[in-house]
Order: structure tokens, then C-alpha cells, then sequence
């Protein structure tokens, strides 16, 4: 197994993006909140699945690799989300 040092633009880049997608669901939270509640609901979950794939994909290394873990990974993201708001809606805290 080769180890390389090289340094790469991508977990960077991959901040700076997991950086403006917090900033949207703070801004949703400030505009989205109070209007739609089901709007911001579906913002949060977008957003949520958006960053578990920035995070698995570059700062775990599985960008590219055909890997059983990356599926696996958002597919446990997706189910604990679903779950989280399946017990929101059912509470009623969003209607």
C-alpha cells in the first residue's frame, strides 16, 4: 500500500460548502421558520443529506471508490432523519 503526502483542494472545498449550507438553514431558520414551517422542514432535511454526502464523500475518502460503506452511510443518515421527523410530525410541533 502506497501512501501519498500530497495536499488536496477537496476537504477544503468541501468545508466551505458544509460552512454555506449551515448558513442556509440559519437563514431558513430566520425567514422559512415563521412563513412555512413545511418549507423550512424540507430545507432541513435537503440539507442534512446534502452534508452526510460532502462528509462521507471527501473527508472519509470515498469519493470515486466503489465502496459498500458510502450507500451505507446515507442510508442510515436518511433513516435516522426520516425517523427524527416522523416523531416531529407526529408530536404536532410543526402544525
Amino acid at each position: 500500500m502506497k501512501i501519498e503526502n500530497r495536499t488536496s483542494a477537496r476537504p477544503t472545498k468541501a468545508l466551505a460548502y458544509l460552512f454555506a449550507l449551515t448558513g442556509c438553514i440559519v437563514i431558513g431558520s430566520t425567514y422559512l421558520g415563521v412563513a412555512s414551517r413545511q418549507a423550512f422542514m424540507a430545507l432541513v432535511v435537503v440539507v442534512a443529506i446534502a452534508k452526510v454526502r460532502l462528509v462521507a464523500a471527501d473527508f472519509l475518502g470515498l469519493r470515486g471508490r466503489r465502496s459498500p460503506i458510502y450507500p451505507a452511510l446515507i442510508a442510515w443518515a436518511v433513516t435516522i432523519l426520516s425517523m427524527a421527523l416522523l416523531k416531529t410530525l407526529a408530536s404536532g410541533t410543526f402544525f
